[in-house]
């Protein structure tokens, strides 16, 4: 299984974001940020298997079931940059 950084802060899931700024769009980078934001409120903060779940939704415009069934599948989920 691969190692995927965990987060114990929003500024830390928001690093792990910057890290995939160049494969989505602006508008979708933003709505990622939000999302991350978001959870955030609730002290939840999203690991990079969690950002690399909403990359792929915007990238490949995967569904969530999708991207579960290939977790389930793999034990994580694979994300090859364009």
């Amino acid at each position: 299984m691969k190692n995927y950084q965990e987060s114990n802060s929003l500024k830390e899931s928001l690093e792990i974001l910057k890290r995939y700024k160049n494969d989505v769009s602006k508008e979708d980078y933003e709505d990622i940020k939000g999302i991350i934001g978001n959870h955030a409120i609730e002290n939840t903060y999203m690991n990079e298997l969690d950002i690399i779940a909403l990359v792929k939704q915007s990238v490949y415009g995967l569904s969530a079931d999708e991207i579960i069934a290939e977790y389930k599948e793999k034990g994580y989920v694979d994300y090859e940059r364009k």
